[in-house]
């Protein structure tokens, strides 16, 4: 996520744990950088941590366990320091919660390691709206701008109602009547613009392929009905026979080069139509012969089964605006399936 759905999450705890008063600046200001405090796992990065790892991007920070023991400590501080206690502790630990659930329901990545430490499965929801936010510098981008105005738009009720002045004078108090039929229509307004943006219904995705003129080509005998039936877990045999050959497929090898294999990039080949297209990194493998023409069969003859792959179902000929299908697998079994819109060039 682009954190705005976090923080927005932190203004209405912080509007709803002060209850009969508005909340301080520096109240709020808190509320929201706990809301935001499961992402200090990112510092993992610099120092060698996989995303993939217990404590990667994701991983134990964003664990209930973890949510639930940070809330009650936060309690405990607040008893000494004469705050409501158990108020506090319950609080804390729903927004921390709430941070890991709102990451379950974006696009991309890696899902939310929920039970850790008992079983480091990352989880998403079924249903996965947001957008998933690029990483690091590259979040300062048009990628990362769009999802920031997605995320702006999608959180905006509740920013509105965390950010909202207080009680009125009486004298105002006949202008609400009009002021509730203002917001009743812009929450209408809301709901149709989150519903373009957000939903995966196939008349919005219709409409919003008229909207953008969409340039989506799909592997041959591909079915967007069967597609999202598939789940994690299934099998690369069981998708394949369920949707066909992809039009691509991207294998991954553990690096070969020298240092830390956690820190280097891992050793891929794209192929397309069951041959070699093109490779990366092959060579500090000593994979002599593979280039392009080389078939698939014959990569898994010399180098074995990959450890990861990501079959692609679509694409846009032309790099403009698709629908992105794709099945990403981890040992042969569905890890992540993608359905979302990608966009390409304008014009």
């Amino acid at each position: 996520m682009a954190s705005l759905g976090h923080v927005a999450v932190g203004l209405a705890a912080a509007r709803m744990y002060h209850r009969r008063t508005l909340p301080r600046w520096p109240s709020m200001a808190m509320w929201s950088a706990l809301s935001l405090l499961p992402d200090v796992d990112v510092i993992g990065f610099g120092m060698g941590v996989a995303y993939g790892d217990p404590w990667g991007h994701r991983g134990a920070t964003h664990s209930l366990t973890f949510s639930v023991a940070l809330g009650v400590a936060l309690g405990l501080a607040a008893a000494i320091r004469r705050l409501p206690a158990v108020r506090t502790a319950v609080f804390a630990s729903l927004v921390l919660v709430s941070h890991a659930l709102l990451d379950t329901l974006t696009d991309g990545g890696l899902g939310s390691a929920l039970l850790w430490p008992f079983d480091l499965t990352r989880y998403f929801a079924p249903w996965n709206p947001i957008p998933v936010a690029p990483i690091g510098l590259d979040f300062f981008s048009i990628s990362g701008l769009v999802v920031s105005l997605v995320e702006l738009v999608l959180f905006s009720p509740v920013l509105v109602w965390a950010l909202r002045p207080g009680r009125r004078a009486p004298q105002a108090v006949a202008l609400d009547r009009d002021c509730g039929r203002i917001n009743k229509a812009l929450l209408v307004v809301w709901f149709i613009v989150a519903w373009l943006l957000a939903s995966r219904d196939p008349v919005r995705d219709a409409l919003v392929g008229v909207l953008l003129r969409e340039d989506t080509v799909y592997a041959s005998g591909f079915s967007e009905r069967v597609f999202r039936t598939i789940r994690p877990g299934q099998s690369d045999v069981e998708v394949r026979r369920l949707v066909g050959a992809p039009l691509a497929e991207d294998w991954f090898y553990a690096s070969c080069l020298p240092g830390d294999p956690r820190e280097l990039p891992a050793a891929s080949v794209h192929a397309e139509a069951d041959v070699v297209v093109s490779t990366r990194y092959l060579e500090s493998c000593g994979a002599r012969g593979i280039e392009s023409g080389v078939r698939l069969g014959d990569v898994q003859r010399l180098l074995g089964l990959p450890i990861a792959m990501c079959w692609e179902y679509s694409r846009s000929p032309r790099d403009s605006h698709y629908r992105q299908r794709m099945v990403c697998f981890s040992n042969r079994s569905v890890d992540v399936v993608i359905r979302r819109w990608i966009m390409g060039r304008w014009g």
